[in-house]
């Protein structure tokens, strides 16, 4: 992993299972909404399936801005209020670490959005006219190794779990945090909900989903309003050290940010039912950053965002007791916090800005049109699995799809191919040497024992 910090260790009681909030998921959203309820008298925990930051968290590039590719002529008529959103969340930001005195290395660098492509100056252009009309004053980038681009000087970047490390401080004489802690199902009896979980049964007045992908379908359909997105980072100590981060509007994904004498670039990003044969997808990754810096990556790792269909985030309340933050469209740094924010609002009946903005329950006409789209994708993804090439061998057990695989210790792997998540077929990654589902991102390892999902459970061996 590339990132690396220190956490406090949390020494409150861990037998108590009776809270008013539950917050599942120990990233930055979890801890953001943890931070701003610490306060308020109520009786506040953390599940997360795993360690604090060893989610989504870890494998940022941890750029915060409000330069987020050419998102604003995108968003058309809601363009201005999302802008603001991404402003009030920086200055959040900003205020948590004065007012908690953070060390988390945060650096005020300028943000680039550039093309490599002449076809796609006019988008550079058009994203410039917007952002002159919310009164930025964005400047001309001159290089003659891009096309076009333009730049502002008022945005940051930090190291993620030294930022998650100073959040878990602050909490951590109130806010109990149970890690490993696999929770498995979500229920409604009378006015609380049941948690079943891998140790044991809690109990809470409202419950808040902050791991990323949801695990339930219902309600709120998640995953027919949304998709997965992955690409893929390298890092790599170079001699040349930029201070900037930056980010194109091509379709093919180049982003660069720079931490200490390291490079961190971010290529190949894909639909993820689009393109499933995940292993060459990072072998081209490493190919394009040999080909940009001129040296093997050091680190690789892929990442996997949620994305809505109408390209905004879910953030706020899906039944009466019941909160998400999740599909910040690969801005969670700054979309992270401010979730955290407005559901802790949420939660204490306070006045919250953005409500309908993100309302996850939102109806329109881009995330109506778009979910057949989803589907179609799929459906794709579905089909696809069964014809690739490079699969261990395929055996059929009573009509369902299971898989034999010799490891280089030269153990055989039997597992069932059907992700327990909502019955996807799996796909080997021969990069990470993971079964790997294409429709929602969950993980397997070799033996089927569960690597992350929205699975709540590994996968069948018989």
């Amino acid at each position: 992993m590339f990132w690396k910090a220190k956490f406090p260790i949390n020494s409150l009681n861990y037998n108590e299972k009776f809270f008013d909030v539950i917050i599942i998921g120990a990233g930055i959203t979890g801890l953001s909404t943890a931070y701003y309820l610490k306060d308020s008298g109520l009786k506040v925990a953390i599940l997360d399936q795993g360690k604090v930051g060893s989610g989504i968290t870890c494998k940022t590039t941890a750029k915060i801005t409000f330069l987020q590719g050419d998102i604003y002529q995108k968003l058309g008529s809601r363009s201005k209020e999302y802008y603001q959103s991404q402003k009030d969340a920086i200055w959040e930001i900003l205020q948590i670490i004065e007012k908690e005195d953070i060390s988390c290395e945060l650096e005020q660098v300028p943000s680039i959005l550039f093309s490599l492509e002449e076809k796609n100056n006019y988008k550079i252009e058009l994203e410039k006219k917007i952002l002159e009309s919310f009164d930025e004053r964005p400047f001309i980038v001159e290089n003659d190794k891009i096309q076009s681009g333009i730049g502002i000087s008022n945005s940051y970047v930090f190291h993620p779990l030294k930022f998650l490390s100073g959040l878990s401080l602050s909490i951590s004489t109130t806010v109990p945090i149970f890690e490993n802690t696999l929770v498995t199902e979500i229920r409604k009896e009378n006015s609380n909900y049941i948690l079943s979980t891998s140790r044991g049964v809690f109990h809470a007045r409202d419950v808040v989903i902050a791991c990323h992908y949801p695990f339930f379908l219902l309600p709120n359909l998640f995953p027919v309003r949304t998709y997965v997105q992955r690409e893929y980072v390298n890092a790599a100590k170079v001699l040349d050290i930029g201070k900037y981060s930056a980010i194109n509007v091509d379709e093919d994904l180049h982003s660069i940010r720079y931490y200490q004498d390291y490079v961190l670039y971010g290529s190949n990003r894909h639909r993820l039912t689009s393109q499933i044969d995940f292993g060459k997808h990072y072998e081209k990754s490493r190919k394009e950053f040999k080909q940009y810096f001129g040296k093997i990556p050091s680190y690789t790792w892929d990442n996997q965002d949620i994305v809505s269909h109408d390209l905004l985030p879910m953030i706020g309340r899906v039944e009466q007791h019941l909160f998400i933050g999740t599909a910040y469209r690969g801005w969670g740094m700054t979309n992270g916090v401010l979730a955290g924010k407005m559901i802790a609002n949420l939660v204490l009946h306070k006045s919250c800005s953005y409500v309908s903005l993100f309302d996850p329950k939102r109806i329109n006409f881009s995330m109506f049109s778009n979910s057949f789209i989803g589907l179609f994708h799929y459906m794709k993804a579905y089909t696809d699995s069964f014809f690739q090439k490079n699969n261990p061998s395929y055996v059929r057990i009573h009509g369902v799809a299971h898989a034999i695989y010799e490891d280089e210790e030269h153990e055989i792997h039997k597992v069932c191919l059907v992700c327990p998540h909502m019955k996807c077929q799996l796909v080997f990654n021969s990069y990470d040497k993971t079964w790997d589902c294409p429709c929602h991102g969950s993980r397997f390892l070799l033996d089927g024992t569960l690597l992350k999902g929205p699975a709540t459970k590994s996968l069948s061996k018989k």
